[in-house]
Protein backbone atom coordinates (compact mmCIF):
# COMPACT_ATOMS: atom_id res chain seq x y z
CA UNK A 1 0.00 0.00 0.00
CA UNK A 2 2.73 2.45 0.83
CA UNK A 3 4.79 1.88 -2.38
CA UNK A 4 1.22 2.91 -4.22
CA UNK A 5 1.02 5.95 -6.22
CA UNK A 6 -1.58 8.46 -5.12
CA UNK A 7 -3.04 7.95 -7.86
CA UNK A 8 -3.74 4.77 -7.49
CA UNK A 9 -4.79 5.04 -4.24
CA UNK A 10 -7.30 7.34 -5.09
CA UNK A 11 -8.59 5.06 -7.53
CA UNK A 12 -8.44 2.10 -5.43
CA UNK A 13 -10.58 4.25 -2.74
CA UNK A 14 -13.04 5.22 -5.22
CA UNK A 15 -13.65 1.36 -5.92
CA UNK A 16 -14.44 1.26 -2.35
CA UNK A 17 -16.74 4.09 -2.01
CA UNK A 18 -14.70 6.28 -0.28
CA UNK A 19 -14.83 10.01 -1.26
CA UNK A 20 -11.46 11.02 -1.75
CA UNK A 21 -10.75 15.18 -1.90
CA UNK A 22 -7.83 16.13 -4.74
CA UNK A 23 -5.68 17.46 -1.72
CA UNK A 24 -5.94 14.26 0.65
CA UNK A 25 -2.65 13.24 2.04
CA UNK A 26 -1.45 9.50 1.33
CA UNK A 27 -1.39 8.78 4.76
CA UNK A 28 -4.87 9.29 5.12
CA UNK A 29 -6.23 7.65 1.92
CA UNK A 30 -4.21 4.20 2.75
CA UNK A 31 -5.67 4.40 6.68
CA UNK A 32 -9.76 4.82 4.92
CA UNK A 33 -8.87 1.98 2.22
CA UNK A 34 -7.63 -0.24 5.54
CA UNK A 35 -10.64 0.76 7.26
CA UNK A 36 -12.83 -0.04 4.67
CA UNK A 37 -10.80 -3.39 3.48
CA UNK A 38 -11.23 -5.06 7.58
CA UNK A 39 -12.54 -8.25 7.68
CA UNK A 40 -16.20 -8.47 9.98
CA UNK A 41 -14.94 -8.56 13.41
CA UNK A 42 -14.99 -12.31 14.94
CA UNK A 43 -17.47 -13.11 17.29
CA UNK A 44 -16.74 -14.59 20.31
CA UNK A 45 -18.02 -18.12 21.01
CA UNK A 46 -20.82 -18.76 22.83
CA UNK A 47 -19.98 -20.03 26.22
CA UNK A 48 -21.34 -23.21 27.17
CA UNK A 49 -23.78 -22.60 30.28
CA UNK A 50 -23.54 -25.15 33.22
CA UNK A 51 -26.10 -26.00 34.93
CA UNK A 52 -26.44 -24.29 38.06
CA UNK A 53 -26.14 -26.90 41.04
CA UNK A 54 -27.82 -26.24 44.01
CA UNK A 55 -25.74 -25.99 47.16
CA UNK A 56 -26.32 -28.07 50.21
CA UNK A 57 -26.47 -27.54 53.48
CA UNK A 58 -25.47 -31.12 55.21
CA UNK A 59 -24.37 -31.76 59.01
CA UNK A 60 -21.06 -33.86 59.72
CA UNK A 61 -22.54 -36.52 61.96
CA UNK A 62 -19.95 -38.53 62.88
CA UNK A 63 -16.24 -40.40 61.57
CA UNK A 64 -16.64 -44.17 59.96
CA UNK A 65 -15.53 -46.08 62.69
CA UNK A 66 -14.62 -49.81 62.70
CA UNK A 67 -14.41 -52.22 65.68
CA UNK A 68 -10.58 -50.94 66.59
CA UNK A 69 -10.11 -47.45 65.33
CA UNK A 70 -12.10 -44.05 63.19
CA UNK A 71 -11.20 -43.01 59.87
CA UNK A 72 -10.59 -39.19 60.06
CA UNK A 73 -10.55 -38.73 56.46
CA UNK A 74 -14.13 -40.70 55.83
CA UNK A 75 -16.79 -38.60 57.06
CA UNK A 76 -20.63 -39.44 57.61
CA UNK A 77 -22.93 -36.37 56.27
CA UNK A 78 -26.86 -36.45 57.09
CA UNK A 79 -28.43 -34.14 54.45
CA UNK A 80 -32.10 -32.61 55.35
CA UNK A 81 -35.29 -34.05 53.65
CA UNK A 82 -32.98 -36.85 52.50
CA UNK A 83 -34.38 -39.82 54.65
CA UNK A 84 -33.64 -43.04 51.28
CA UNK A 85 -30.48 -44.65 50.03
CA UNK A 86 -31.94 -43.87 46.59
CA UNK A 87 -32.58 -40.06 47.19
CA UNK A 88 -29.11 -39.82 48.41
CA UNK A 89 -27.59 -41.66 45.86
CA UNK A 90 -27.92 -38.53 43.40
CA UNK A 91 -25.07 -36.88 45.93
CA UNK A 92 -22.71 -39.47 44.77
CA UNK A 93 -19.45 -37.42 43.63
CA UNK A 94 -20.63 -34.23 44.59
CA UNK A 95 -17.55 -31.89 46.43
CA UNK A 96 -18.16 -31.13 49.97
CA UNK A 97 -16.44 -28.39 51.67
CA UNK A 98 -16.07 -27.75 55.31
CA UNK A 99 -14.92 -24.21 56.37
CA UNK A 100 -13.67 -24.01 59.57
CA UNK A 101 -14.27 -21.02 61.89
CA UNK A 102 -11.43 -19.66 60.89
CA UNK A 103 -11.42 -19.32 57.49
CA UNK A 104 -9.51 -22.75 56.70
CA UNK A 105 -11.28 -24.68 53.76
CA UNK A 106 -10.92 -28.47 53.23
CA UNK A 107 -12.06 -30.27 50.57
CA UNK A 108 -13.46 -33.52 49.96
CA UNK A 109 -15.87 -35.65 47.86
CA UNK A 110 -18.95 -37.78 48.38
CA UNK A 111 -18.06 -41.40 47.45
CA UNK A 112 -21.42 -43.37 48.47
CA UNK A 113 -23.93 -44.06 50.65
CA UNK A 114 -23.86 -45.28 54.00
CA UNK A 115 -26.78 -47.38 55.05
CA UNK A 116 -30.74 -47.33 54.04
CA UNK A 117 -31.74 -43.73 55.67
CA UNK A 118 -29.90 -41.42 53.08
CA UNK A 119 -26.30 -41.03 55.00
CA UNK A 120 -23.61 -40.18 52.65
CA UNK A 121 -20.29 -40.84 52.89
CA UNK A 122 -17.71 -38.41 52.08
CA UNK A 123 -13.55 -38.83 51.77
CA UNK A 124 -11.62 -35.42 52.60
CA UNK A 125 -8.16 -35.09 51.44
CA UNK A 126 -6.72 -33.63 54.82
CA UNK A 127 -8.38 -35.56 57.86
CA UNK A 128 -11.36 -33.49 59.81
CA UNK A 129 -10.68 -32.03 62.88
CA UNK A 130 -13.03 -33.48 66.42
CA UNK A 131 -14.63 -29.48 65.74
CA UNK A 132 -15.87 -30.58 63.19
CA UNK A 133 -18.03 -32.63 64.02
CA UNK A 134 -21.77 -31.39 64.32
CA UNK A 135 -20.85 -28.32 62.23
CA UNK A 136 -22.11 -27.47 58.57
CA UNK A 137 -20.36 -28.55 55.57
CA UNK A 138 -21.60 -27.38 52.10
CA UNK A 139 -22.43 -29.90 49.17
CA UNK A 140 -21.74 -28.27 45.92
Amino acid sequence: MKKMKVSELRRLAEELGIESPSKRLKAQLITDILEKQKPPEKLEPKRKVKPQIEKIIGTIINYKTGMHRQEHHHILIGLPNVDTAESASKYIGRRAVWTSKTGKRIVGRIISVHGRKGTLLGRFRRGLPGQALGTSVEIL
